[in-house]
């Protein structure tokens, strides 16, 4: 199979995206996203552990109760593991906002974040996280995971993406850094690097045989301190693109699109599911029972 003169159109995952909302019909919290930031660099276990943050809120559902709710909080993965809240992570944003840490390994992916009231406020309940983004024909499968780092020294910015990515063909598939590219708000191209300053190896160059999976961060240096990633490109050949829409401002892993060659317009989205409380709470409620389960077993 000569790669150089496929063109496929690409189906793309489908997420609801944030802000995510839960109840327990007294108590509502909010969810505006979540991140990793690497784990005390130079620490033993830095390359195997990372600080999780939820970004969310939490409020009294009707307008008329003065009171202010408290609460403790718990992560599940996707394994069904739970991770309790971290208070030396943990920091206040504004009067009912907050940045909730964890500490969880580099590869979890969070599935649950589970609310417990404080007394007289209500039952535990539960804000599912949207499912990750990704895409998949008949040559790969590619998973976007998310942000696992950021940081901008002397105005310039560098990210790290967390990505996998599966060879679903009969024959090896070249891949290596240079065949992704980060797309800021105004359309500039970012191409990723083999290592980032400190000398942290970012996406290998490698043959993955068929059926093989690599699972490896994106490093992407140089961006200037005003650019947003936008869409994140692999590209296999000059006419075949893959694109995924990680922009956290307009809800991340919200819609992606219908691709072939997108260099000359964007690319169709789909509109992403219900995002309303009452479709929330009823998703939440299915899982409650589960969590609870888990809860005790940890």
């Amino acid at each position: 199979m000569r790669w150089a003169v496929l063109f496929l159109i690409i189906l793309m995952g489908i997420a609801q995206g944030y802000p995510l909302y839960g109840s327990n019909g007294l108590v509502n919290s909010t969810i505006y996203g979540a991140f990793k930031e690497p784990f005390n660099p130079g620490d033993v276990n830095s390359g195997k552990n990372v600080k999780l943050y939820v970004d969310m809120s939490l409020g009294m559902d009707r307008p008329d109760d003065k009171r202010t709710p408290r609460a403790d909080y718990s992560l599940m993965d996707m394994n069904d593991k739970v991770y309790k809240m971290r208070t030396d992570y943990s920091r206040d944003l504004q009067p009912g906002r907050w940045l909730i840490g964890f500490l969880v390994p580099q590869e979890a992916i969070p599935k649950s974040f589970i609310i417990r009231p404080s007394e007289n406020m209500g039952d535990q309940f539960v804000v599912d996280f949207d499912e990750v983004t990704n895409a998949s024909n008949n040559m790969t499968n590619f998973i976007y995971y998310g942000v696992i780092g950021s940081k901008i020294e002397s105005n310039r910015k560098s990210i790290k993406l967390d990505v996998a990515m599966t060879n679903n063909a009969s024959e090896r598939l070249p891949v290596s850094a240079k065949n992704f590219t980060l797309v800021d708000q105004w359309n500039w191209n970012y191409t990723s690097q083999d290592y980032d300053k400190y000398g942290q190896s970012g996406f290998p160059t490698i043959e993955l045989r068929p059926n093989q999976t690599i699972r490896s961060m994106l490093i992407f240096n140089g961006l200037s301190p005003l650019s947003r990633p936008v869409n994140l490109v692999y590209e296999y050949s000059k006419n075949t693109s893959t694109i995924l829409n990680i922009d956290a401002e307009s809800g991340l892993r919200q819609d992606t699109g219908l691709c072939g060659d997108c260099s000359g317009g964007s690319c169709a989205g789909a509109l992403p599911p219900d995002t309303t409380l009452a479709g929330s709470i009823k998703a939440s409620k299915a899982r409650l029972a589960k969590v609870r389960e888990a809860l005790d077993n940890n």
